[in-house]
């Protein structure tokens, strides 16, 4: 309902202005003109041109991502809202185009992945029209030269809202570009959010996150404030536990936590001739690394140890008031009797101008050794747009649903979560002894940030250039 209130607000104030760089001068003072303004914005619709492929067999190469199983396939209608929006957009796409959707899935293992999408690259056997892969995987594989290059694709526009154009900006070099993220993979609406337990912040008199919000207080400092020295011994033994018998502020395994620094330094960022500088090290970068070593690791309220973040601590011990989880979870969350609520990843200060979220699904790509590509540009542009259409909705719908009641603000913030997925070169490439895992090794030790910094930056650096370099001596 906010959202509506704002944008309706929007309209008001921007229809004079509007109306009256619109205005027509007839040349006569005498006549009296009516000028009707169209304030209305519509929605990019799909611009294919009328084509068929006959019944072509159209092969998905995928793998299988631990958090969506139906990625891409729902054999049948069976009244779960998510499942059946991915039949109708496989349908619609099957109809529209004259093909028949067949997805290939490997299992969960990076190396076969790997082997098996450059065995069918170099045989130019065309077994498979589209590749959709995680991140770890796609990158390697576009600076060794298996993807088509992007700017000689045909009908793919990043400029429509069921692509991200970030992604494509941000992990392109020179004129070469090789991945995409779009609405055609489910597994992308999986971005991480910070889930609070409302009860509590009622119970605790404590600031209300949805209020903090929309009024442009949800900041980092915000929440560390929020949460530090909330702790309370329920057991009474003295012992920081983990069991559920205490409550802390804040609860998050730093293995699903440490990405927290990516969303407010860049590792690296580009040139104008679209190639990357690292600028990782910085007086910010510091400050900021050294603010969340002592939140997470030396305050009351924090309980960060190493491993995977469940949402145990918050729906079955209840043993935390926030904790951070990637949006899939909230259909996990329903069965509990908790009153929970989800907010984006904080602001760096009030002075960030949006929300900023990163996530962890499938990237698109093509096959370089591709016989048709503008087939396979043509289904991949119709699935993320039905997939936008279709899926985006049922997803936002699914999350928000706790026992059968609507959450608008949820709505709200899962919505601005998800228009605001954000991509940076030296996150998708930064290996697991990179600057991407950086907050994670920082988090463990003792160091001073210059010592850790020097330790870490001269392989971190090669790297990355040599990703870039690689990149832009492709075609």
């Amino acid at each position: 309902m906010k959202r509506f209130l704002c944008l309706l607000i929007a309209m008001l104030v921007m229809l004079p202005m509007t109306a009256c760089g619109d205005a027509v001068d007839t040349g006569s003072a005498d006549t009296e003109t009516e000028t009707t303004v169209d304030t209305t914005e519509t929605e990019p619709t799909l611009q294919l041109p009328e084509l068929d492929y006959e019944g072509y067999s159209f092969h998905i190469y995928s793998f299988d991502h631990s958090a969506y199983r139906i990625e891409h396939v729902a054999e049948e209608l069976n009244g779960d809202v998510l499942n059946d929006a991915i039949f109708n957009r496989n349908l619609d796409v099957s109809t529209l185009l004259n093909v028949e959707l067949i997805t290939v899935i490997n299992k969960w293992d990076n190396d076969d992945f790997r082997s098996n999408v450059m065995a069918a690259v170099m045989s130019g056997s065309d077994d498979y029209d589209v590749f959709t892969g995680n991140m770890y995987n796609t990158t390697y594989l576009s600076a060794e030269g298996y993807f088509y290059n992007l700017n000689r694709v045909p009908f793919i526009s990043v400029e429509n809202p069921w692509w991200n154009k970030s992604c494509y900006e941000e992990l392109s070099i020179g004129n070469n570009a090789y991945l995409l993220m779009g609405d055609m993979c489910l597994s992308n609406y999986n971005a991480e959010a910070v889930f609070f337990n409302r009860s509590m912040i009622e119970d605790y008199n404590m600031e209300d996150p949805y209020t903090l919000a929309y009024e442009n207080e949800w900041t980092i400092d915000k929440m560390i404030e929020m949460t530090k020295d909330f702790y309370i011994d329920r057991n009474g033994n003295g012992v920081r536990d983990e069991d559920g018998s205490d409550l802390y502020g804040f609860h998050s395994k730093r293995q699903s936590s440490y990405s927290l620094a990516h969303y407010y330094i860049d590792i690296t960022t580009k040139t104008p001739d679209n190639y990357i500088e690292v600028t990782f090290h910085s007086e910010r970068t510091e400050e900021l690394f050294n603010k969340l070593r002592t939140w997470m690791m030396e305050s009351a309220g924090s309980y960060c140890p190493r491993g995977w973040t469940s949402a145990g601590p918050l729906v079955e011990e209840q043993s935390c008031v926030f904790t951070i989880l990637t949006l899939n979870q909230c259909a996990n969350l329903r069965e509990y009797d908790v009153n929970y609520g989800v907010v984006p990843i904080p602001k760096y200060d009030k002075t960030q101008e949006n929300y900023i979220s990163t996530a962890s699904g499938l990237l698109v790509c093509f096959p370089s050794s591709i016989s048709d590509i503008e087939r396979s540009a043509a289904v991949a542009d119709a699935l993320s747009y039905y997939g936008r259409e279709y899926v985006y909705p049922a997803y936002v719908e699914k999350s928000i649903l706790s026992k059968g009641i609507r959450d608008e603000d949820a709505q709200f913030m899962i919505e601005t979560i998800l228009d605001n997925v954000k991509y940076n070169f030296g996150v998708a490439f930064g290996g697991f002894d990179g600057y991407g895992y950086a907050l994670l090794d920082y988090t463990d030790g003792n160091q001073g940030f210059g010592s850790f910094y020097a330790a870490m930056s001269t392989a971190a650096d090669k790297e990355l250039y040599d990703y870039a370099d690689k990149i832009l001596a492709l075609d």
